[in-house]
């Protein structure tokens, strides 16, 4: 009687194939992840079924003595695999749960009626639990190590990814061959975020920022990395600023100013939307009252004339002169915009402004003499008009004056 025992196991042992398919069968019927898996992967988990299998038969039940390192070093092998091609762990776990369940039931069925060579089965027990228990431990414990690595390599390769996306002379060749790696499509439009100014949320890892976004926006791919400039993201085309003002408010504070680029779908158009996004970021920040998430489309003109330049506030000063003062009768510079905003027409900015034409034009007389502010020729108009850009732009909100409060 004795002897029963290990001739069960070694008959489990060498129909150990058919137990394999069994236990594959059974968890690509439940685990969908698998059955999507290449067949060269599939050969990979059915070698891994076998070797486990065999270490149950030959160490745990042949042996009764604990797994060694040794032992454990294929498993933890498997383990750092199956997190490098992305497997969930609870999918890569449960082949361990479902292959121990389908083996005992196999060699309590071989022994059918006999009480002795159930009894001798059931003296294996606390060393089945005991070496699956190590197992699991090993399993689980590589698997995570694996993927804080990769997290960590990740990590720093996006940095890499978005710092080389904003620098002048990024090599265009070098971008396209990272993105596949990222996960990164350049086949569809896309944009570019930056949530700055530098320093943003020093303590918030690009994760949090990432997952908060993704939620926001209703779980779309997004990539979030850091640059010198802050929180860059890659979103998709045409984003809600709203969304994206709501996840800066929740994690990064008040304080924080998101510029975004317009779309594009290749390396260029990327490069493109990542400098707009910078510059939009950077008006943003330079001007007093600006919105929290800052579109390059609505303040193109604004970079185009360099507003957060030196040289747009001398432009500025040198065309309105003393209107460009604090303490100037902003009800000229009303009459400008309304004037501006109306294509110059006396009537239709007399009417924007309450007032009669001739009041209009009056006006107009005055700041010519006073100010030396004249709309007698369009190149001059012009000039007026993109003076009064920059000294909105660069002004506190509530500066200018409700029409209530003109004269």
């Amino acid at each position: 009687m004795p002897e029963e025992l290990p001739k069960l196991i070694q008959a489990a042992y060498r129909t150990r194939r058919a137990r394999a398919r069994i236990i594959l069968d059974d968890c690509l019927a439940r685990l969908p992840h698998y059955r999507h898996l290449p067949d060269s992967l599939l050969a990979e988990v059915r070698h891994s079924i076998l070797h486990h299998l065999g270490v149950l038969y030959r160490i745990t039940l042949q042996t009764g003595r604990p797994l060694t390192d040794q032992d454990l070093e294929y498993s933890r092998e498997t383990a750092r695999r199956r997190a490098a091609q992305g497997v969930p762990l609870g999918d890569f776990l449960t082949f361990f749960l479902v292959g121990l369940t389908r083996a005992w039931e196999h060699l309590i069925a071989e022994a059918g009626d006999d009480p002795h060579l159930r009894d001798r089965l059931l003296e294996r027990v606390s060393a089945v639990i005991s070496n699956q228990t190590q197992l699991m431990t090993a399993l689980t414990e590589a698997y995570v190590e694996e993927r804080e690595r990769r997290s960590r390599f990740r990590e720093q390769d996006l940095d890499d990814f978005f710092q080389l996306l904003l620098a002048e002379d990024a090599v265009p060749n070098l971008l396209e061959t990272r993105a596949p790696a990222l996960g990164i499509g350049l086949d569809e439009p896309r944009t570019v975020a930056i949530f700055g100014p530098p320093g943003t949320g020093a303590a918030i890892a690009p994760e949090d920022l990432r997952r908060r976004l993704a939620a926001r926006l209703l779980g779309a791919d997004v990539w979030v990395g850091r640059s010198r400039e802050g929180f860059v993201a890659l979103l998709p085309d045409a984003p809600d600023p709203k969304a994206l003002g709501a996840a800066a408010d929740g994690l990064l504070g008040v304080e924080v100013r998101v510029g975004v680029g317009r779309s594009g779908s290749d390396i260029e158009g990327l490069r493109r939307s990542a400098h707009e996004a910078l510059r939009a970021l950077r008006i943003g920040i330079s001007l007093p009252g600006s919105q929290r998430v800052v579109l390059y489309e609505a303040v193109a003109i604004l970079d185009l004339i360099g507003v957060d330049s030196s040289r747009a506030e001398e432009f500025m000063r040198s065309v309105l002169g003393p209107l460009a003062a604090a303490d100037a009768p902003r009800i000229y510079l009303e009459t400008l915009r309304q004037l501006c905003a109306h294509n110059h027409s006396l009537k239709l900015a007399a009417a924007a402004l309450s007032v009669h034409p001739h009041t209009l034009s009056y006006r107009l007389r005055q700041m010519r003499r006073r100010f030396g502010v004249d709309l007698g020729d369009a190149e001059q108009r012009l000039r007026v008009q993109l003076a009064l850009l920059i000294l909105d732009a660069r002004s506190p909100t509530g500066q200018r004056v409700t029409r209530a409060g003109i004269p």
